[in-house]
């Protein structure tokens, strides 16, 4: 039958309620709850770790409290938390409790299931009806999901629909004179069968009396001593039990407990007169026997006792109890007088089942109890401080108010098949005496005891266990003074609550490594590293977000001097790194390190080691100074730039199977493990051993035209790393015309910069938009130009530049306009290799009236703006805002103010960047410290490209008005040099290159159609040093 849950008794000592009951989906993880209760001062929920049995607290002095019910207080449904709620309610395919911890589900009858498909898993076929043998039919009764698993139980013939009430659906005469009731429960259910009267006592079901049980991954056993049947998975671990199988008559009246409301009938009662039976509810003083069970094939049979059913003082109704109940949150009854049987969860005690755990000697009826409790023990205790803990119980009845004794022992897991006969050796350690008299009568009321369990619960952190069950037990089981209740099930069932600290985890050799040599090695001579710093590096963790410092300890292996040992913040990452010069170590000798972790409390944890759940032992390197030489590499493919930086490659950019080759460079061919290379960055992310001696070669094919630098370094058997080789070469141009801002002909947008002493250098942008090499950007008849020849040499004043298209004359290669030191602008042919020509220089003249260039401040050169099909070029003096267009080979045949108040803007580009095909303006605005950057959207003009009046002002812009593009960050103390560049990345939208004046860094960031993106490239090669960029 149902036993009650969430039943609470009111004691001076009651504890606060169980809060996570109110379908809140707030998590609050440990750290965060753990700050909040330093600052508050009040205890805070750590929701995140919400269970169906547990509730965890952070406390203001940054130590935790968990609770730890036997009994599940809550259930999770639809992904929330509620109260355990064994109201049934239709669903698909039959009945199912509201909120319950593994879910039941009663057939709505034989003719109606199937219907739907409100389940957990359809893993088990639903069939209504199953006909195996002439004349046997099964119907499906309930099925039950637990853990994961899914079980179903099948009734021998066909069920009508039931009568739903509350937790219970009864299946009236399942055969003449014979109900069926069904009792859903948090984690599994009752079932009764009401036998009516001694004319349905002879119906041939009662001979074996069979259910069929059924699961895709459980398997079942039946214990033969109590006839408990339990169902396990494939580890042999109990997912569900039955307690014994008991039967029992209706000459015993309701059981009673102090402070719970009588069992009352509901009003289904009256037209339905099983639900108002008394014998459903409570059976004390009633006739009872055990039905003896079988299990053979998938068929569980019940043979009920005859002698029970034909005695003469038999009273009808009979009733007959098989149940099924998860093995989470459970306990069991342990009943001397019935020693062979279990009453596993306080089913089936007294009958009808029981709320109350017993212990002791109770002269009333002769019985003598002991209680076990399982509790689950979760790994976020493991390893923990344990600063106290007690298991907590609501103790309802004593024989008297004077105090007596109750111990409290470890024991082994309760199961379904435990019984008082088999648990005798049990009883051997003893963890603690609680010694109190309470809910005897008003003045020793109901009231809560607390023994101190601390010893038992560190045991249990320290070794890890998965679970902990303590067993109560009288000292003296002759005394009836010694007798106690307990309550047992819901929010009032006994619990563990337990303060503790999470001291750090141990470093594990996963988060240990040096540079050079990696990833921690635990055996052998472990990494082999040469005559350079070692940097150690370890990533600390702790589950409350406390780390304070990492230790490094390092000491020679065979003499354990001590050679480095330093604790050291950690960083946001929970990360330190920590750089040991070479000349500590000693060539030729091994050496251990570990790592050491404590919190910003002081608790700490052991280092790092064989001892470690890394497992393994110590972290291991060997001191080798005897590092590889650097490789030689050479290619006919692609030749070195040579002294005039006049050699490029044999054949274009994207040419397959290019070599390259590789040697040793005086290190012996038997020495050398592989060679690392990579192209235009230093990751080192590709290798390649050695197939001739020391010789390797390399196929490859190269895309970015112009500069590349390949670098490559040797590693030797012992894993030492050489200095790198850096092998610098041209690559031709594809054939073609260069698209917006491409001067090595690859298509990919290039950047042009001057540097501090005043040369041209062109740095090739490859797919992603990275500049990692560069070439001198300007040839003189083939030959480099004089130093210098970018600045003047008395003022230092830097030209002005800009490129982005052909200009002339006409051959497709994108061209070089600047303004000269000497005022004057030019043209400067581009030679389609990345570089101009400054012997065929051409002046550019501007129209009459026009702005002296020598009064420009920056210049920016555009494909074509107005849709004149010709290059256009905008310009800032010290106020004004200019445009210039219609260039025809040596002039541009008109010029526009656009306008004044522009001394603290400053031009990043006109390009389509909102995306809709028309030129906009974006520029910096140094005097809006709230929109730094300012974006002008342009409208669209006659003969297409953009109606330059429209980026004249705001109120001319489509949309009237200039959109934030970026907020705060970007004036010109931060990036002193901005320039918008054609898309760079691949997107289809323009993105923009900018200096950074404090670390020196050239940044390429990803444009937006509405805001700037962030930083996805870096070159940093000093760029706050240069003059311009363009």
């Amino acid at each position: 039958m149902a036993v009650p849950v969430g039943v609470q008794l009111s004691g001076s000592q009651k504890p606060a309620k169980t809060p996570g009951n109110d379908g809140s989906s707030t998590l609050l993880a440990a750290p965060e709850a753990r700050n909040l209760a330093a600052k508050s001062g009040k205890d805070v929920e750590v929701t995140a770790e919400r269970s169906s049995n547990t509730t965890t607290w952070a406390l203001p002095d940054g130590t935790f409290k968990k609770r730890v019910s036997s009994s599940a207080v809550r259930a999770r449904v639809g992904g929330q938390w509620k109260p355990v709620d064994t109201r049934l309610e239709r669903v698909d395919g039959g009945y199912a409790a509201k909120a319950v911890n593994g879910r039941v589900v009663f057939s709505a009858g034989s003719a109606n299931q199937g219907e739907g498909e409100g389940r957990a898993s359809r893993s088990v076929m639903r069939t209504a009806l199953i006909q195996d043998v002439p004349g046997q039919v099964w119907s499906e009764l309930v099925r039950l999901n637990t853990d994961g698993h899914e079980m179903v139980i099948s009734w021998p013939g066909v069920l009508p629909a039931p009568v739903v009430e509350g937790p219970r659906a009864l299946y009236e005469n399942v055969r003449p004179g014979i109900d069926l009731l069904m009792t859903a429960q948090d984690g599994g259910y009752s079932q009764l069968l009401v036998v009516k009267d001694r004319q349905a006592a002879a119906d041939p079901l009662l001979g074996e009396l069979n259910s069929r049980l059924s699961s895709p991954d459980l398997t079942f056993q039946l214990d033969a001593e109590s006839g408990a049947l339990s169902a396990r998975n494939d580890k042999g671990e109990e997912i569900a039990g039955a307690p014994s199988p008991l039967m029992w008559d209706s000459s015993g009246k309701v059981a009673a407990t102090d402070g719970i409301p009588d069992w009352k009938p509901g009003p289904a009662a009256e037209q339905h007169p099983t639900l108002g039976l008394p014998g459903i509810a409570g059976a004390e003083g009633a006739h009872i026997a055990v039905a003896k069970a079988a299990f053979a094939d998938g068929t569980l049979s019940l043979k009920p006792d005859t002698a029970l059913l034909n005695a003469t003082d038999t009273v009808y109704p009979v009733f007959v109890d098989p149940s099924f109940k998860g093995h989470k949150q459970s306990w069991s009854l342990l009943y001397k007088t019935a020693g062979s049987s279990s009453f596993y969860n306080g089913q089936n005690y007294n009958a009808s089942g029981t709320n109350e755990a017993r212990v002791g000697y109770e002269s009333t009826s002769g019985g003598t109890s002991r209680s076990v409790f399982n509790f689950d023990f979760g790994s976020e205790l493991h390893g923990t401080g344990i600063l106290s803990a007690s298991v907590r119980a609501l103790q309802t009845y004593s024989w008297s108010c004077d105090r007596k004794i109750m111990d409290i022992y470890s024991t082994p897991y309760v199961t379904s098949s435990s019984t008082w006969n088999n648990t005798t050796g049990w009883w051997t350690k003893k963890v603690a005496t609680e010694n109190a008299g309470y809910g005897y009568n008003s003045s020793c009321p109901d009231n809560w005891i607390a023994p101190d369990i601390k010893g038992l619960v560190t045991e249990a952190a320290n070794s890890r266990w998965s679970a902990l069950s303590l067993g109560f037990k009288a000292p003296d089981e002759s005394d009836s003074y010694y007798w106690k209740k307990l309550l047992a099930n819901g929010e009032s069932a006994p619990y563990l609550e337990i303060v503790y600290n999470n001291p750090p985890d141990v470093p594990v050799a996963a988060n240990m490594s040096t540079s050079p040599g990696g990833a921690c090695l635990t055996s052998g001579n472990g990494t082999s590293i040469g005559k350079t710093n070692v940097t150690f590096q370890v990533k600390g963790a702790d589950r409350d977000g406390n780390l304070n410092q990492l230790q490094i300890e390092v000491w020679d292996a065979v003499s354990g001097q001590g050679i480095y040992s330093e604790w050291i913040p950690v960083n946001s990452d929970g990360v330190i790194t920590r750089e040991v010069g070479w000349d500590k170590f000693t060539s030729g000798r091994k050496y251990y390190w570990l790592s050491r972790a404590v919190d910003w409390d002081g608790s700490g944890s052991p280092g790092s080691g064989p001892a470690d759940s890394g497992g393994g032992g110590w972290c291991t390197f060997t001191v080798d100074h005897t590092a590889p030489a650097s490789p030689a590499v050479r290619s006919t493919d692609f030749p070195g730039p040579g002294p005039d930086a006049a050699e490029w490659s044999v054949n274009p950019a994207g040419t397959k199977d290019q070599v390259i080759e590789f040697r040793g460079n005086g290190t012996p061919a038997t020495d050398i493990r592989e060679y690392q290379w990579s192209l235009n960055r230093p990751l080192y992310d590709q290798k390649i051993a050695p197939v001739d001696n020391d010789l390797a070669q390399l196929k490859l094919q190269v895309d970015v035209a112009g500069p590349n630098i390949l670098y490559v370094r040797t590693v030797n058997k012992a894993g030492n790393i050489s200095v790198p080789s850096e092998y610098l070469f041209y690559v031709r141009p594809r054939a073609g015309i260069d698209k917006p801002g491409d001067v090595t002909g690859d298509g990919f947008p290039d950047l042009l910069a001057i540097d501090a002493a005043g040369n041209l250098r062109t740095y090739a942008g490859d797919q992603k938009g990275d500049t990692d090499a560069y070439i001198p950007g300007a040839v003189q008849n083939g030959k480099p130009v004089a130093n210098g020849y970018w600045k003047d040499p008395a003022t230092g004043k830097p030209a002005l530049i800009g490129h982005s298209t052909d200009w002339l004359p006409g051959d497709g290669i994108t061209d070089l306009i600047a303004r000269m030191p000497d005022g004057k602008m030019y043209i400067y042919p581009g030679t389609g290799t990345g570089q101009f020509d400054v012997g065929r220089r051409t002046e550019i003249i501007l129209p009459l009236n026009a702005p002296d260039p020598a009064t420009f401040r920056q210049i920016v050169v555009t494909e074509d703006a107005d849709g004149d099909g010709l290059a256009d070029m905008f310009a800032l003096d010290a106020d004004g805002f200019w445009f210039l267009s219609g260039y025809t080979g040596s002039s541009f045949s008109s010029y526009r103010h656009l306008a004044t108040g522009w001394a603290a803007r400053d031009i990043v580009g006109i390009r389509d960047i909102s995306g809709d095909k028309v030129p906009d303006l974006l520029f910096r605005d140094n005097s809006n410290p709230d929109r730094t950057l300012a974006l002008r959207k342009g409208k669209a003009g006659t003969n297409g490209g953009a109606d330059i009046t429209s980026l004249q002002s705001a109120t001319n812009s489509n949309g009237g008005t200039d959109l934030t593009y970026a907020t705060t960050g970007w004036g010109r103390t931060t990036f002193p040099q901005i320039l918008g560049t054609p898309d760079a990345t691949g997107d289809g939208i323009p993105d923009i290159w900018a200096v950074n004046a404090s670390n020196g860094y050239q940044y390429l960031y990803n444009g937006g159609t509405a805001s700037i993106g962030g930083a996805i490239g870096r070159d940093e090669d000093g760029w706050n040093t240069f003059l311009t960029i363009g």
